[in-house]
């Protein structure tokens, strides 16, 4: 029996259960002297499971867990990690197709960088098959998928493809607090992890590629992007080292603008029609602005395109807002978090073109409304 040294346990949250992704996921190929134990966790007591996975599961292949209601994917993703013992834990989504060399591929790295607290996989989206999805490429939203091309290390990864060592681990698990549906809790494993271990990042390794399909085939939804948006609400609150406060984003200051309204009414009655103004002229700052963001990174832009890139930013920025006002706390409002896991001297602000031209075209408004 190989020593504990050379186990990694494969967890995969699951409320589908497919079998057409978790087969291929259980079959992948397997590198001499290393023993990988799977931890299927249902989040669906309902759940009808495939017979082959059941025969898996009786046979002890695999060690399938149903959750008795539905817990969430943080509580999901703690409930395999505990279940086993294994020197490395591989987190995967139940959802993707992995190359046939993925576990080659991490365990090759554990041999080439031995001293890594983890490792960020490739995960591969195919090409977009909408304007819908060209747009959630072209706004960022995609980014952490594919971090392990653009850099050789990184402070977190997508739970759909990434390995931790159990030692560095330690007593982090993913928080609880984060909505269950998702959105934030991924982010805060990873750092916490990262920072109980001196903060030294994950390396990244682009060799160890899964594939993840377009949620229902790029149609356009946003729903997504609103949930993101509350979840990440969170994250300055509970990892406050990397929080720093903004201009209000669009929502934001229709908000503040909104909270205003009865005191302009009652104080300035003359000025209401031209405050009423000011939120056409926000909303129109925002399309301008990002539409100039696109253009400047040079994205390719198409009418179809274009028509989805601001109430994409507006779905996941009024989550960011809905999270903190849902739950009364008002000085989340301009809070920001820094995704690189880089803490911030001054705690204040950010520049860049969008916000430049958006301050701007505001600026100009206000002049040419109240002057």
């Amino acid at each position: 029996m190989p020593d504990i040294k050379q186990r990694i346990d494969i967890v995969i949250p699951s409320y589908r259960l497919e079998k057409e992704y978790i087969l291929p996921l259980i079959r992948l190929p397997k590198p001499e002297g290393w023993v990988f134990n799977y931890y299927i966790v249902v989040d669906n007591p309902q759940v009808i499971v495939d017979e082959e996975i059941a025969r898996l599961a009786a046979a002890g292949d695999i060690a399938l867990l149903i959750n008795p209601t539905n817990l969430g994917a943080s509580t999901s993703r703690n409930r395999g990690l505990e279940a086993g013992s294994g020197q490395w834990i591989l987190f995967l989504d139940d959802d993707i197709k992995a190359d046939e060399m993925l576990l080659h591929q991490y365990v090759d790295a554990i041999a080439r960088y031995p001293d890594e607290i983890g490792y960020i996989g490739l995960v591969k989206l195919p090409p977009p098959p909408t304007a819908f999805a060209r747009a959630l490429v072209i706004n960022g939203s995609m980014m952490i998928f594919g971090i392990a091309e653009e850099t050789d290390t990184f402070a977190w990864g997508a739970t759909a493809n990434v390995m931790v060592r159990r030692e560095a681990v330690g007593s982090s698990r993913f928080s609880t607090d984060y909505p269950k549906s998702g959105g934030g809790e991924d982010v805060d494993f990873f750092l916490n992890v990262r920072d109980n271990n001196h903060s030294r990042n994950y390396k990244t390794l682009q060799e160890a590629v899964v594939y993840h399909p377009w949620w229902d085939g790029g149609q356009a939804s946003f729903k997504r992007p609103f949930r993101y948006g509350v979840g990440n609400s969170y994250l300055s609150q509970f990892i406050p080292k990397y929080a720093y406060y903004d201009f209000p984003n669009t929502p934001e200051a229709l908000f503040l603008l909104l909270l205003a309204l009865p005191f302009i009414a009652f104080l300035a009655p003359s000025y209401l029609g031209s405050w009423l103004l000011l939120f056409i002229g926000i909303g129109f700052a925002e399309v301008i602005a990002t539409l100039f963001q696109a253009a400047k990174r040079k994205a390719p832009l198409s009418a179809a395109v274009a028509y989805y890139l601001v109430p994409l930013k507006l779905a996941y920025e009024t989550g960011l807002l809905w999270g903190n006002i849902a739950r009364f706390r008002f000085k989340g409002i301009g809070a920001r978090f820094e995704y690189k896991g880089q803490v911030r001297g001054n705690g204040f602000f950010r520049f860049n073109t969008y916000k430049i031209v958006k301050w701007v075209l505001y600026l100009i408004f206000f002049v040419l409304l109240f002057a």
